[in-house]
């Protein structure tokens, strides 16, 4: 087995290129390996959050974004041809007072291109097979795809941002703790005839008691069509398009795909030296805007904590704020998508009123990512007070 004191990143999505890349600029040198052979090209995650745009700004990477994206300033709500309730991001405090359209293959070719022109690199088709802790470090293996070779490699410590189906986290044995959301989520990115306007995320309520979100698609010259701008469209029905009534397709759909929706986080963040971000650590549906947005943060607090010698607190500060979020997130969920009386209760007689409850504060923060602190300059005394915060109850209904 090989000593590399080279720190190792298993993962080269958004998350795992942002840890290289806010890594990189602390002066360390990671090394970052890749099961797939080229990026996965489906636009995915379809917003960068003010607070990511921020965290990006140093590395040059946010220049780029909003260069490509275009912004989206709140999110309006349907029920029977008419917008019941409209939500606007003015007035939060950020110097980017919007969420930026932008697909997550575009987010992830920016922060690819910005670590390798800083002389990165990024080994792909190279995949993690088991990882151990050991006195000295974590003892990887690793298999390169093209070959099937093998590599032993120990490193000081690994970022396990390998995603929903972690290695690491089957490796090490940790808990996936959280609930399955009933029922399949359908999508589709296609060109819409439309009078909605763009600059807005769209969720209509269906007659069928079902519901749709529908979005632009922003980024690089593959989300055009040349029948007009690609939007999202998903919903808990199957074949989404056709549920459509404030809109009709214009052409055929680029990308076509039905999942799952979970809320899950591991019992734990940390096990020794080896760290969870991204997918790998928390998922969640995708209405909050969250899943990619609180991944790079995972990786930005963990680079922080790296440079100041406080990889110690990571669990401590990353789970109770992670946590907080997934649960945010599947209340909003379940309030948008459930079946359960209360929430077609609060559907009907609730969101119409929104704009004149404390619950529309609440989901501007969870959107925008602007719903706690980052620990800056924390001391480790401070630790248990971020845990305290970020835990406090949650709305019911």
């Amino acid at each position: 087995m090989s000593a590399d004191q080279r720190p190792l990143i298993v993962g080269a999505g958004p998350v795992g290129l942002a840890a290289a890349l806010f890594l990189q600029r602390e002066g360390l040198r990671p090394r970052i390996v890749e099961t797939r052979t080229e990026p996965a090209p489906q636009s995915k995650a379809l917003a960068v959050n003010p607070r990511v745009l921020d965290l990006l700004e140093p590395t040059g990477v946010t220049a780029r974004m909003l260069e490509l994206g275009s912004p989206v300033r709140g999110m309006q709500f349907h029920r029977n041809g008419k917008i019941v309730v409209g939500l606007k991001l003015d007035g939060i405090h950020s110097k980017y007072p919007f969420m930026l359209g932008l697909s997550q293959a575009t987010t992830e070719r920016l922060l690819a291109q910005a670590f390798l022109a800083a002389g990165g690199e990024i080994e792909r088709g190279v995949e993690m097979t088991s990882c151990q802790n050991n006195v000295g470090g974590v003892a990887v293996e690793l298999k390169h795809n093209a070959d099937g070779s093998p590599e032993s490699v120990e490193s000081p410590w690994l970022l396990a941002a390998d995603g929903a189906r972690s290695v690491a986290r089957k490796q090490l044995g940790v808990d996936f703790n959280g609930s399955t959301f009933p029922g399949e989520w359908y999508l589709a990115d296609a060109p819409l005839k439309t009078t909605l306007s763009p600059e807005f995320a769209h969720i209509v309520f269906c007659r069928d008691g079902g519901f749709l979100f529908i979005m632009p698609v922003f980024g690089d010259e593959e989300f055009q069509s040349t029948n007009g701008l690609l939007w999202r469209v998903l919903g808990n029905r199957s074949n989404p398009l056709a549920q459509l009534e404030e809109a009709e397709p214009a052409g055929p759909a680029v990308w076509e795909s039905s999942f799952h929706v979970s809320h899950r986080i591991n019992a734990a963040l940390s096990v020794g030296n080896v760290y969870f971000a991204g997918d790998a650590a928390h998922i969640h549906s995708p209405m909050g805007a969250r899943g990619m947005n609180l991944g790079v943060e995972d990786a930005w607090v963990f680079a922080n904590l790296v440079r100041t010698g406080r990889l110690g607190e990571y669990n401590a500060l990353r789970h109770p704020v992670d946590q907080r979020v997934v649960r945010e997130v599947e209340f909003f969920s379940k309030l948008i998508a459930s079946d359960a009386p209360q929430f077609r209760f609060a559907r009907r007689y609730v969101l119409p009123v929104v704009a004149r409850t404390p619950l529309q504060a609440r989901i501007k923060r969870t959107v925008t990512g602007l719903d706690h602190a980052l620990p800056l300059g924390l001391e480790p005394s401070d630790v248990a007070a971020i845990a305290a915060q970020t835990s406090r109850p949650q709305m019911a209904l």
